[in-house]
């Protein structure tokens, strides 16, 4: 093929997805959140689709899909037309559920194709205020002094907290022992109660009591403090280096969707998480804005799924039933 013609031909390729980007979206957009409405999970979701529906022109319409450990909404999403105009609120419970090998009504690779990392939301290790410890440290001494085991709460078996419980007991040898509960609430009543001396969580909205002086704060898995705590000292700084976790949430498409789509979509994410009125928001509530490319969100996908298939391994966990 002469230069010209190739040229050319190359010209009429680029043209269409040049145009198929340019033109989305042609209507509104289905943001699924496989979570009820309330929570402040939903809020970030309401939080950034207001902001997408303003670049876009068009609403991006959040549609709260419950149930099934979030398999129910991420189903959705995987079976819709690949078109760009569902996306879908990719929690932690995406990842778990890929690392405890569950059966799925979709393939988590294939029918989903990551758009970009949207926040995180690290965890935190407290303890309630009659407990024996008043820091890691104090913790810590327990794993070789012989003591009986100690147990921790989380929001459920097989939640991220708990998966970060268990790989804090192998990596220090601590007689932990998991009580999972039906939810954060739940937990945090009989934590605060003095029935169970420690709470593995999300930060939010466990801080609150924290900073009512109402639980006593003992690291946050981050690797700088948190300005919604500054007086808990990270992991590094408690002596948990290489502890860090949080829930990672990103966003996502259907699979097989136009790369040019995704890449619309992708800098759609960043430039709202860009816009600083939108970033106090999301940190007011505990979120960490994070973005970047659509590849990074998928590599951190993997990377997730990886590391809580071996701490479920390690630990021989059981899926959550």
């Amino acid at each position: 093929m002469k230069r010209r013609h190739f040229l050319g031909a190359v010209g009429l390729a680029v043209v269409p997805r040049l145009g198929l980007a340019q033109a989305f979206p042609e209507r509104p957009v289905r943001f699924v959140v496989p979570y009820a409405p309330g929570g402040s999970t939903d809020t970030s979701s309401r939080i950034i689709a207001e902001r997408l529906s303003v670049q876009f022109g068009q609403q991006v319409i959040v549609d709260n899909k419950p149930g099934g450990g979030t398999i129910i909404g991420t189903e959705i999403v995987a079976k819709a037309k690949p078109d760009g105009h569902t996306i879908l609120l990719t929690p932690g419970a995406f990842v778990v559920n890929a690392a405890f090998g569950i059966t799925l009504p979709y393939d988590s690779v294939k029918d989903l194709a990551p758009v970009a990392r949207f926040v995180d939301l690290p965890l935190l290790l407290a303890a309630n205020n009659e407990a024996p410890f008043k820091s890691v440290a104090e913790l810590l001494a327990r794993s070789t002094s012989g003591d009986r085991t100690l147990a921790y709460a989380s929001a459920g078996i097989g939640s991220v907290p708990h998966l970060w419980g268990e790989y804090l007991k192998a990596r220090t040898g601590l007689p932990l022992e998991h009580i999972g509960y039906k939810g954060s609430a739940e937990a945090l009543r009989d934590v605060m109660a003095g029935h169970v001396p420690l709470f593995s969580d999300v930060l939010m909205p466990t801080a609150a009591p924290v900073r009512a002086g109402k639980l006593r704060g003992l690291a946050v898995a981050m690797p700088n403090r948190s300005p919604l705590l500054p007086d808990v000292p990270t992991v590094g700084e408690a002596g948990l280096a290489g502890m860090e976790a949080a829930v990672l949430i990103g966003i996502s498409t259907t699979g097989g969707t136009p790369a040019a789509l995704v890449e619309r979509l992708n800098a759609a994410v960043n430039e709202a998480l860009a816009d600083m009125s939108v970033r106090q928001r999301l940190q007011e509530l505990g979120f960490i804005p994070i973005g970047g490319t659509a590849a990074f969100c998928a590599q951190s996908l993997a990377e997730e799924t990886a590391k809580w298939r071996k701490v479920i391994k390690d630990s021989n966990i059981p899926p959550p039933s």
